[in-house]
């Protein structure tokens, strides 16, 4: 529960915010501002997921493919939160938005790709 909770606090921040009607959002004439948004909630979410994963020892599967499925988790939760905002007012559903979600989530991975290759590494004698 450790490693699931923030997961799921995350989850429940990402469900609230797009609980909020559209008229409630303050004007902000940056236009890419809500696609940077969702970048960065799904990059976290994907985060959050794929740490929870790898460390539950009960099913060695999901450990072992935590950040594929961490992927897959975010773009999913990414799709039911855009059918989510059909019910909400002045809100849309895009698809475009989900693919930015899945985008978000795919950048967390390159981050660890990155982060991976410029650590040091132990010399070999």
């Amino acid at each position: 529960m450790k490693y699931t909770f923030p997961a799921l606090l995350w989850m429940a921040l990402i469900f609230v915010s797009s609980s909020i009607p559209s008229e409630a959002f303050p004007e902000v004439s940056f236009w890419g501002w809500a696609k940077l948004i969702h970048l960065f909630y799904y990059c976290v979410l994907c985060f959050l997921v794929q740490r929870a994963l790898y460390h539950q020892r009960k099913f060695p599967g999901l450990s072992r493919h935590s950040y594929l499925i961490g992927i897959v988790v975010a773009t999913l939760y990414g799709a039911t939160d855009e059918f989510h905002q059909m019910f909400t007012p002045g809100r849309h559903a895009l698809v475009s938005d989900v693919l930015i979600d899945a985008c978000g989530a795919c950048i967390f991975l390159l981050g660890v790709k990155v982060f991976a290759l410029m650590s040091p590494k132990e010399t070999r004698n």
